[in-house]
């Protein structure tokens, strides 16, 4: 009984760790504030809260709750208020003349420039310079690699979760310990070791994340500012 009681426990633990600490992909964008001056090609100049640049679009607030995409192609530059100033021509960012600090965050192993824009290896190094962007993708590897083992240890555990799940629909109690149960010697095996992979991915993904953290701020820390978000 008290096998499987820390059993137990410990994929609670495991389930409440990986939903504090999902893999990279990111559903919501914060608008950067406070908004930052755009010119457009054609002579305007207004001020918008950014959410994202992206490769062809970048979505700004408008007000309240919505937002809306800009393309570009209308964009001659986009200057925030700590300075750093991005130029456009024909909706391609021209990095060589980026106006510095460039400040850089670190978002789940990818090093995004003002909060807002995800820089390529390339971008990223040629800010970082080579050295410092050595141990960022060294950390940022780690990164994937506890994502992936997490995603790989989730997968082990759905016949375990459904299984699970069938028991609750059916009034059965204690579902966990009766689902792992009844179980064949295969399906205990996948679920012994899906809850293995996803404690362990869960520890590497925090150690890369926390490591492309240190690497961004000794970054941002040679600029002279701080900078949050």
């Amino acid at each position: 009984m008290r096998t499987r009681l820390t059993f137990f426990l410990l994929l609670l633990t495991a389930f409440s760790a990986s939903a504090q600490f999902p893999p990279r992909t990111v559903t919501h964008y914060p608008a950067v504030r406070p908004p930052a001056e755009i010119r457009f090609v054609d002579g305007n100049v207004d001020n918008y809260a950014i959410m994202r640049i992206g490769k062809d679009v970048m979505r700004v607030e408008v007000g309240g709750d919505q937002s809306t995409r800009m393309p570009l192609t209308y964009v001659e530059s986009i200057r925030f208020q700590d300075g750093c100033t991005l130029y456009f021509d024909k909706g391609e960012l021209l990095l060589d003349r980026l106006v510095q600090p460039a400040r850089l965050m670190n978002e789940g192993g990818d090093a995004v420039l003002e909060g807002v824009l995800k820089l390529t290896g390339p971008q990223a190094e040629s800010l970082m310079g080579p050295d410092l962007y050595r141990q960022f993708r060294k950390k940022s590897g780690l990164t994937l690699a506890g994502a992936i083992t997490m995603a790989a240890g989730t997968l082990l555990l759905m016949p375990y979760v459904g299984k699970t799940v069938t028991y609750i629909f059916t009034g059965q109690s204690p579902a966990p310990i009766n689902s792992f149960k009844d179980m064949g010697s295969l399906g205990k095996g996948l679920t012994i070791g899906g809850g293995t992979a996803l404690l362990a991915g869960v520890v590497i993904y925090i150690l890369g994340n926390s490591g492309c953290n240190r690497v961004v701020a000794t970054y941002n820390d040679g600029l002279g500012l701080a900078y949050t978000f």
